[in-house]
């Protein structure tokens, strides 16, 4: 498999990542769609990162660490997306219930998906 293949592969997979968590917010599982917001970002940074080194992506989940590799000027509200949905996958991958209870709604999920949505239509094109 060639570098190239693993881009494709990896974008192809933020894609899926956000897809899946639009139909977990359907379904009511709003900690799962969050966790899946920062997947979908971080297969697409990560696809980012990997064309633009050329080297193997870094074995890192934190979006912010891998946002900074890419050497950009991120708006404050795209570090604001990177940090909260960081947070919210720890959150969700540990199941804490303080945060499901404070986070983890239908009006907090969809704000997110929206602004997941909004950051790959223009990273990934």
């Amino acid at each position: 498999m060639t570098t190239a293949d693993v881009i494709k592969h990896w974008r192809k997979g933020a894609q899926d990542a956000l897809d899946a968590a639009k139909l977990l917010e359907a379904d009511a599982k709003y900690d799962l769609a969050l966790f899946h917001c920062h997947l979908a970002l971080e297969k697409a940074l990560k696809a980012a990162v990997m064309e633009r080194t050329k080297k193997p992506h870094p074995k890192i989940h934190r979006l912010l660490s891998l946002a900074k590799l890419l050497q950009e000027d991120w708006s404050i509200d795209d570090q604001e997306l990177f940090d909260k949905l960081s947070d919210f996958a720890v959150a969700a991958r540990y199941d804490d219930p303080a945060w499901a209870e404070q986070y983890a709604t239908a009006e907090n999920s969809q704000q997110w998906i929206r602004r997941t949505s909004q950051f790959l239509s223009t990273f990934l094109t």
